[in-house]
């Protein structure tokens, strides 16, 4: 028999060209595949620091929007504080304690105040809303505060709440303090 001679595979050479291809081609979906999951991941690890930034801006601005607003409510009752001291005052010359107590009952019906308290010039409750305090002494209420101030005050107590101190001042002297709590209202927020 005749043996024929069949170029095998390693005879037969290619083209520069197509090797080129035969190589390039795969190199090149891999560089393009390998360079769209590099791109992905960039971009999502980009999103989650941006996300992380935006998070921690807003908690910073609420806490800015916070103690802003407790200082303009805590400006506020300071406004508030002097009419009242006035007419506290008027009453208190007139030993007229059932208005006072008066007073003092409306301002509780408001959710924001808390007790009130008429301390005469020796730190002494005189009016309060809270009748299990009469006659004690602020100092036992409320250690380490000084209530013969002769301005107004105003101590922090709880989260969101303080006690203010307001002076009751005579001609020539204090003639007694009003103290309050007040619980600040809550901005709300979407």
């Amino acid at each position: 028999m005749d043996t024929v001679n069949l170029p095998e595979a390693s005879d037969v050479k290619r083209s520069p060209f197509k090797r080129f291809f035969a190589i390039a081609v795969p190199v090149l979906f891999l560089l393009l595949a390998g360079g769209l999951v590099v791109v992905y991941y960039l971009g999502e690890l980009k999103l989650k620091q941006a996300d992380e930034r935006a998070i921690l801006e807003k908690q910073r601005y609420e806490s800015v929007i916070d103690e802003r607003s407790v200082a303009i409510q805590r400006s506020d009752i300071r406004l508030f504080a002097v009419p009242l001291a006035w007419s506290v005052r008027r009453e208190l010359m007139r030993e007229n304690y059932g208005q006072i107590d008066e007073y003092f009952n409306e301002l509780v019906r408001k959710k924001q105040f808390g007790a009130l308290m008429l301390l005469d010039s020796t730190g002494t409750v005189k009016v309060a809303t809270d009748r299990k305090v009469l006659g004690s002494a602020f100092s036992a209420l409320y250690p380490g505060l000084d209530a013969g101030t002769g301005q107004i005050v105003s101590y922090p107590l709880s989260e969101g709440s303080s006690l203010f101190l307001v002076p009751v001042m005579g001609l020539n002297a204090r003639i007694g303090t009003i103290a309050f709590v007040y619980s600040y209202q809550q901005i709300s927020r979407p």
